[in-house]
């Protein structure tokens, strides 16, 4: 009954570590409909990655150990522009509770919902930084006028 017992348990142990081995970091398999499974490369993300994303918008994006910073240049565009945009396409999470227009002097929002505490406008002629202050860290929006181009920056940074 040992020897049995054992047998089976050896037998469980090495199927067990074959379907470990058969999944790999870098591959992924893809399995359609009413076809053969193949084998397609994953792509690790990378610590900096460069992209175009419309013609006006041109971005990078840095991760370094608990922050991801995104740096957009929007050409021939104004904060307010820039603002209402990153509104509607959602780039920040609960975006939807930035005010409509951006405030002319510095005022917090006090939110308490949701995890998201405050958020707080900090207003310069050239130059507007939005914090918003979660319970597990803080995402910083900053928009900065430089001539004709506006330079976003998002900052997502954990306690």
């Amino acid at each position: 009954m040992k020897k049995v017992s054992f047998v089976c348990l050896s037998l469980l142990m090495l199927a067990s570590c074959k379907n470990k081995s058969e999944k790999t970091v870098n591959e992924a398999l893809i399995i359609k409909k009413d076809s053969i499974p193949t084998k397609k490369a994953v792509t690790a993300n990378t610590s900096s990655n460069a992209k175009k994303t419309s013609a006006s918008k041109e971005c990078t994006e840095k991760q370094i150990e608990y922050e991801t910073e995104q740096i957009c240049t929007f050409k021939n565009a104004d904060i307010d522009e820039v603002y209402q945009r990153t509104i509607k396409d959602k780039e920040i999470e609960q975006s939807e509770l930035l005010l409509t227009d951006l405030p002319k002097e510095n005022i917090t929002k006090e939110i308490n919902k949701n995890g998201l505490i405050s958020i707080d406008y900090t207003v310069s002629p050239q130059k507007t930084v939005i914090e918003f202050l979660f319970a597990g860290g803080v995402t910083t929006l900053s928009l900065e006028q430089t001539d004709k181009d506006v330079k976003r920056i998002i900052i997502h940074s954990a306690d």
